[in-house]
């Protein structure tokens, strides 16, 4: 059969387009997203923390390869950064201690202590003491460590884990420390207007309270300068030995180990005020201003009309940083893979020999882990106008895969975590057509989308605020693994076969964004 002309024409772009598109998925390769994932979750960015050189340096590095791929400044924009002011206050190192006293005001022993965080201002507390037992509620079993004692103006002590009550009476000797169970005691304690928190080990553990047991916070509190403050949200908690509790249990000639046995025994609680004893806490800390910058970069569309709109994508580049006592948290999944991913697709963007109709914005963010800082940001001031963005597409946790310890909870959540050939897809649930694009990429791709609609992690990342302003979303995201936000999510445990087609996906979903003369339909739901 003989072909019009026109058809000819038709079937010849097509075949450049889907000739181009196969290019740009080629130039997504396992060696660069490996050399990116080598700098961006090392060690000698120090866990990344907004505020931190660390973190300094990551913004550097990627708005350097940002510039190599052949993003653009936006127009009226010098370069690809966008400043944030904090307030940083941090702990003065060797000046963290506590003190015991008698009643006479007689001091009997001294020790440094680590807070879980880092304090608003300077820390000088002079308290009574009073033991909980484990910290724990249980009103099916009847058991509240609480009851009868007064917790307000007083510092508390509390034992790692809970006690198994149906059983010995004493945790489990197979469990470790678990962060969410010490987290849930925190806001009973807080509530009844306790002045600190002191965590120790309980002596069933067999040992002291390993650094990372708890990660609560960072060496470092921000304060932002660019938004109202309307409270402030400070726990103040720390970790101390077993050597530390038992000299101030000795005033009432008890032990930590005594009292745990006898809370195991009679499966009744054995709090009470530690008679002829004041502890007093004395933090200094040092406050001073720093710059952390949103990344922004973009390429221009080619229609002359719908270049004025755009595409954007968002991951964030920040991470936790490290802890009191300078363990790293390199955050390989959360979120070097994101940031890498976002490389990856402005790679893929910038090898097409016709650009897309609509433009393409590339948005890596800061201050995420501080509260969605940077995307928060950004829609307060945005640079490219809201009302012509017609998707966001974010990567928050895109290079991980399932294995076998990911088991049990995380200090988020459930573990959810996705296999090899699976990523969650988080969408709010109204931009059905939309979806379906994402879903064809991920067929293309080799890879399997769950459609999470809004899902449990729905707030919990830089899309939320482009979607509180009415701008369909898509969040690419793994779930949680046993090592969210702990010193093991690091470079060797990253899945770059799957990091490579998430990142494709992305990519060609957006894509087919950009061409698209017409916008997601957004569907309101029935009332």
């Amino acid at each position: 059969m003989k072909l019009k002309p026109t058809f000819l024409l038709v079937a010849l772009l097509a075949t450049v387009s889907s000739y181009s598109q196969e290019k740009a998925l080629n130039s997504i390769t396992i060696e660069e997203s490996e050399k990116d994932m080598k700098y961006l979750s090392g060690d000698a960015l120090e866990g990344r923390r907004t505020g931190s050189e660390g973190n300094v340096s990551a913004a550097a590095y990627i708005g350097s390869a940002a510039l190599e791929t052949g993003l653009k400044p936006l127009p009226g924009q010098d370069d690809l950064l966008q400043p944030l002011q904090y307030l940083r206050i941090t702990p003065v190192s060797g000046e963290s201690k506590m003190t015991m006293a008698d009643s006479t005001g007689h001091p009997f022993y001294s020790s440094e202590v680590f807070p879980l965080m880092a304090p608003a201002d300077n820390v000088n507390l002079s308290c009574e003491v009073v033991f909980a037992g484990y910290g724990y509620v249980n009103t099916a079993e009847k058991y509240n460590d609480f009851a009868g004692i007064s917790l307000n103006g007083r510092i508390v002590i509390v034992m790692t884990r809970n006690p198994d009550l149906q059983g010995s009476g004493m945790p489990s000797s197979s469990d470790g420390i678990d962060e969410m169970t010490e987290a849930r005691k925190m806001p009973w304690i807080m509530l009844q207007q306790a002045k600190a928190i002191f965590f120790v080990a309980d002596p069933a553990l067999g040992s002291d309270i390993s650094p990372d047991a708890i990660p609560l916070g960072s060496s470092y509190l921000l304060v932002p300068l660019f938004k109202k403050q309307f409270f402030s949200f400070n726990i103040n908690a720390y970790t101390i030995t077993r050597e530390a509790a038992d000299m101030m249990l000795g005033r009432s000639n008890l032990t930590l180990a005594k009292l745990q046995d006898s809370i195991a025994s009679v499966r009744k609680p054995v709090s009470f005020v530690i008679p002829d004893l004041r502890a007093e806490i004395s933090i200094k800390v040092a406050k001073d201003t720093v710059i952390s910058s949103n990344i922004i970069g973009y390429i221009e569309g080619s229609d002359s009309l719908l270049r004025k709109e755009c595409v954007i994508y968002t991951a964030h580049y920040d991470h936790v940083g490290k802890d009191a006592r300078g363990n790293i948290y390199n955050g390989a999944n959360d979120n070097a893979s994101g940031s890498v991913g976002l490389l990856n697709v402005a790679r893929a963007f910038s090898t097409l020999d016709k650009k897309p109709l609509r433009s393409v914005v590339f948005l890596w963010t800061t201050g995420e882990e501080e509260g969605l800082h940077g995307s928060s940001y950004y829609i307060d001031n945005p640079l490219f106008p809201l009302d012509k963005t017609v998707v966001d597409i974010n990567f928050d946790m895109i290079g991980r895969s399932r294995r076998e310890t990911d088991t049990g909870a995380s200090l988020s959540g459930e573990i959810d975590i996705t296999g090899r050939d699976t990523i969650k897809i988080i969408s709010g649930g109204d931009t059905p057509d939309l979806l379906n694009l994402a879903k064809d990429a991920c067929k293309k791709t080799g890879i399997f989308a769950i459609d999470e609609g809004k899902g449990t992690h729905f707030s919990g990342s830089d899309h939320y605020p482009f979607y509180r302003k009415g701008i369909p979303v898509l969040f690419f995201f793994t779930g949680l693994h046993k090592d969210y936000h702990r010193q093991t999510d690091d470079f060797e445990f990253i899945d770059f076969d799957k990091l490579v087609r998430v990142s494709q996906a992305g990519f060609l979903t957006g894509y087919q964004v950009a061409s698209t003369p017409e916008r997601p339909v957004t569907v309101k739901p029935e009332k």
